[in-house]
């Protein structure tokens, strides 16, 4: 079939067929069509990526399923300020991050800066399959539409990426696959001769004991999920770890927990401690705000520093002790405060704990953790 016929069928039907994503795409936007096309991924059926056009110009990509994992991942490594809880449910990533401007938690730069990211990179995964099954629908466009750039743009800069993901797709389909592995002997074995590799294993090895996604992996722990791809390709190929695909995914809801401090600095130590102790994290920079912030996303435990800007830790700790909707989540004071007096007076406001800064990351995690579990 020529690349004029995929396009006129395509456009004149429904109907999936199979195609090279890339000429397809190709086609729409030589012809100006608005509408949005749909990518499933060949190798895992839960998988699909959608390109949203019109007059030539693309205006967001994203995936259908598990955004939370994507979103949570670009966000930390190419906004890593931001202080925003990502709901568990999360379903419409677009609308998501556009609702964030509308609270002033982004600006409109920000906002661009976000959602050019996020289209490029689900253009790294349509554009590394060979041949998949493509499906046009015509829609409304986006409202608003915030973003329209041209294929060139988003693709001339990442052409290495979908190589390095066409390279590998063949053994780690997406980012979104988690890995099963019960032989480290075997591990240790092949990389006896590479001591800093087998160091590098052993950093990421909790996640993989964890059974993370590689988007999890490369949120806790710094490294790109290509990088960490093409780590676990030859491991994958030789069977020493094993593929679990998305469908067979069970989610399990983690507990939330709502750090408020005024240092970013503090705040990063914190998410990525509790990131990778198996929380979600809402950073709060702005204590004034904390309190409408948890009347729609209710906290499991709140960290609390007391020396803030506009209103201290123990007055906000009080306050919240006399809110109906607060008044039984625990507190623990996180402060760099070590006198009597001030344990004193966290107790006398509400707090159930104190660690003062700085802190050892593993008794974080396991204050955290005694703590939710005493509450329930």
């Amino acid at each position: 079939m020529t690349n004029a016929m995929v396009e006129n069928s395509i456009t004149s039907s429904n109907k999936q067929i199979v195609a090279i994503p890339h000429k397809v795409l190709q086609g729409l936007l030589g012809k100006k069509i608005s509408g949005k096309l749909i990518i499933q991924d060949p190798i895992d059926r839960e998988i699909q990526w959608i390109i949203y056009l019109g007059k030539g110009k693309i205006h967001f990509a994203t995936n259908t399923s598990r955004k939370r994992e994507r979103v949570n991942y670009l966000l930390s490594h190419n906004f890593s300020e931001y202080n925003f809880y990502i709901p568990q449910d999360l379903e419409d990533d677009y609308q998501f991050i556009y609702y964030q401007w509308q609270e002033k938690h982004l600006n409109s730069q920000q906002v661009r800066e976000i959602l050019f990211g996020m289209t490029q990179e689900a253009m790294i995964f349509c554009l590394a399959l060979p041949r998949a099954e493509v499906k046009y629908e015509k829609i409304v466009s986006l409202d608003p539409l915030i973003l329209s750039k041209s294929a060139k743009s988003l693709v001339e800069p990442v052409k290495s990426q979908i190589r390095g993901w066409a390279q590998i797709r063949g053994d780690i389909s997406s980012p979104f696959v988690r890995f099963v592995n019960s032989d480290w002997h075997s591990l240790r074995s092949y990389f006896a001769d590479d001591l800093p590799q087998w160091q590098r294993l052993e950093k990421l090895k909790p996640y993989l004991d964890d059974q993370c996604s590689l988007y999890e992996i490369g949120t806790y722990s710094g490294e790109s999920v290509l990088d960490l791809g093409l780590f676990f390709q030859p491991l994958v190929s030789l069977n020493l770890l094993n593929v679990k695909s998305v469908e067979s995914i069970v989610t399990i809801e983690k507990p939330l927990i709502a750090c408020i401090d005024d240092s970013q600095a503090i705040q990063r130590v914190v998410k990525m401690t509790l990131l990778a102790g198996g929380f979600d994290v809402i950073s709060i920079t702005e204590p004034a705000k904390a309190i409408s912030v948890f009347v729609t996303q209710k906290p499991d435990l709140i960290l609390m520093d007391i020396n803030m800007p506009d209103i201290d830790g123990y007055k906000l700790a009080y306050m919240m002790r006399q809110s109906e909707l607060l008044k039984d989540i625990p507190i623990l004071m996180l402060t760099g405060r070590d006198g009597v007096l001030d344990r004193v007076k966290a107790k006398m406001v509400g707090a159930i704990g104190y660690i003062c800064k700085p802190f050892n990351p593993q008794e974080l995690v396991q204050s955290v953790n005694d703590n939710i579990q005493k509450e329930v």
